[in-house]
């Protein structure tokens, strides 16, 4: 296909052909406490490749394990000074469990550790957009979801209905 023209369904040529979406980028005034939060908290996977970066994704593919081969995020956290223009929740990152019992529990056991993380406000867990979920924030204002959907809700199962419209 040259670029003039329109792939199957539609309207115009890509300007950019990815492979996959790979990283967001949030951050922070303190990368060793970031990364704290992120390894005990949320249970990722960290590294610092480089002073004043981090790398986070969701543990399990590494070879032999149970993602390996299998695409992911990778949320970038870069430190500053300060930070000018904090998070606001709707601009969040998630994280998802496996049932609804597991946003309680995790739900428990975050507000329960919000002073020893440096965490700010925990919302209760509550259906909202079709998934149980519950929203904290962190020290330097970025918000964090961890969520529960059911398989239907899941991002496969909904691409693959397709538009509706």
């Amino acid at each position: 296909m040259n670029v003039m023209q329109k792939p199957a369904g539609g309207d115009v040529a890509p300007h950019v052909r990815p492979t996959s979406i790979v990283c967001g980028t949030f951050v922070t005034r303190d990368l060793a406490r970031t990364r704290r939060m992120c390894e005990e908290v949320l249970n990722l996977e960290c590294i610092s490749p480089e002073p004043g970066m981090l790398l986070a994704r969701e543990r399990g593919h590494r070879p032999g394990e149970a993602l390996h081969g299998k695409p992911y995020w990778v949320l970038e956290a870069r430190e500053v000074a300060d930070i000018d223009v904090p998070q606001e929740m709707l601009n969040h990152w998630g994280v998802f469990v496996d049932s609804q019992a597991a946003v309680d529990e995790a739900h428990k056991r975050v507000d329960a550790a919000k002073a020893e993380y440096g965490l700010g406000r925990v919302q209760k867990p509550r259906f909202r957009h079709g998934s149980y979920a519950f929203y904290f924030v962190d020290a330097d204002s970025n918000w964090w979801e961890v969520e529960y959907r059911t398989p239907e809700l899941l991002y496969t199962s909904i691409r693959e209905r397709g538009d509706q419209a």
